[in-house]
């Protein structure tokens, strides 16, 4: 397998750090990572199944984040999500009127457990559109 591997430029490898080096006469720092541990790091990732993530975009009150936003509650269900809050006025009040925009990812075959788990929180999730997220994103 090594004699078909082709030499990339260290800066080409999944693993290699964003930055200044190697600086223009080739210097890189010793505690970067060898071309070899770059091939290695990069062999794994590709080896790695790619999850097909999907999205939902949705609007909630704090009591229902509240519940939603515990990390046992969310690994439980398998979800992850970002949250936003809304400024106070027209569309987002004080305490439990608090609104809060939500994007929560999950893989597209736990649907149905995210689902109930949305529904044990008062919401019906399956009423927002599900979107798939592009994987290169």
């Amino acid at each position: 397998a090594a004699a078909r591997r082709t030499h990339k430029k260290l800066t080409e490898y999944l693993g290699w750090p964003k930055g200044i080096y190697p600086m223009s006469d080739g210097w890189v720092p010793p505690c970067y990572p060898t071309e070899q541990e770059l091939m290695e790091y990069e062999e794994k990732m590709n080896a790695k199944k790619k999850a097909t993530l999907v999205k939902r975009h949705l609007c909630v009150k704090e009591p229902q984040l509240e519940q939603l936003a515990k990390r046992e509650f969310a690994q439980k269900s398998e979800y992850s999500m970002m949250v936003y809050p809304i400024a106070e006025g027209e569309y987002s009040g004080e305490g439990d009127d608090r609104s809060y925009y939500l994007v929560v990812y999950y893989e597209a075959m736990k649907k149905s457990k995210v689902e109930r788990a949305f529904k044990s929180a008062g919401l019906a999730l399956a009423d927002y559109e599900q979107v798939v997220v592009d994987p290169d994103s």
